[in-house]
């Protein structure tokens, strides 16, 4: 019998440090120095700096494991309709990180339920949200929530990144996923291992969605969804 194997060398996939910040922020469609200043703080003048936000997998090789992406997705969906500044966010954090005793308690299957609630109306307090406020910024938070797929063991195995930028979240289609297991975590189109990169090169260089269709077997939803995608500002 053959043995399998083993590409991680005995590695979580989700651990390994695999994704650059420039990917990652094209990834998770949140810009470079944002990203910079949630992994390796920022300056606050006078001498002080502000503690990151993410702790990437690796520091000194500004490399992010797909736990950070799922992280840095999480952190996105705080940031994305509300004008909320990071140190009061780390603050927030801090109560998860309290709670539920997890170094990554934006990617803990707690997220999902009790902590969700307890980090809105953590930031609620903090800025002083009303309550339409929190209830929009739960549901911002739930729709992000739910394009993290786990496993029977409550681990995020697969992320399914906005595809386009749209106050309609639930609306956005789940065309495309990153799964640290396929294509060494590069976005594909999902149930298959078509990297949209590739499928977005290819039409830039000129050939047809029709005739991407015929080579690939894709739907042209969904290969439409992989070049929005890519070309994404």
């Amino acid at each position: 019998m053959t043995k399998k194997l083993d590409i991680y060398k005995g590695r979580d996939p989700r651990q390994i440090p695999a994704y650059t910040i420039q990917e990652a922020a094209h990834y998770v469609r949140v810009p470079e120095q944002t990203l910079h200043r949630w992994l390796y703080g920022w300056n606050k003048g006078a001498g002080g700096r502000a503690t990151r936000l993410v702790a990437p997998a690796d520091p000194a090789g500004h490399r992010l494991s797909f736990v950070n992406l799922v992280e840095l997705h999480v952190l996105r969906a705080i940031t994305r309709e509300h004008a909320v500044r990071m140190p009061k966010v780390r603050e927030a954090i801090n109560t998860l990180e309290r709670k539920f005793k997890t170094p990554h308690p934006l990617v803990d299957e707690e997220m999902q339920t009790d902590g969700r609630n307890l980090f809105v109306t953590r930031l609620g307090k903090l800025f002083n949200l009303n309550r339409d406020g929190q209830m929009a910024m739960r549901e911002i938070l739930e729709a992000h929530l739910k394009r993290i797929e786990r496993d029977e063991a409550g681990l995020a195995v697969r992320l399914y990144p906005f595809t386009r930028d749209t106050t309609k979240a639930e609306s956005v289609p789940r065309l495309v996923a990153i799964d640290p297991r396929v294509a060494f975590g590069r976005p594909t189109i999902v149930g298959t291992r078509i990297p949209t990169a590739e499928v977005a090169d290819r039409f830039a260089a000129g050939d047809s969605v029709e005739l991407l269709v015929g080579e690939y077997g894709a739907t042209a939803a969904a290969l439409e969804e992989a070049i929005r995608y890519e070309h994404a500002a």
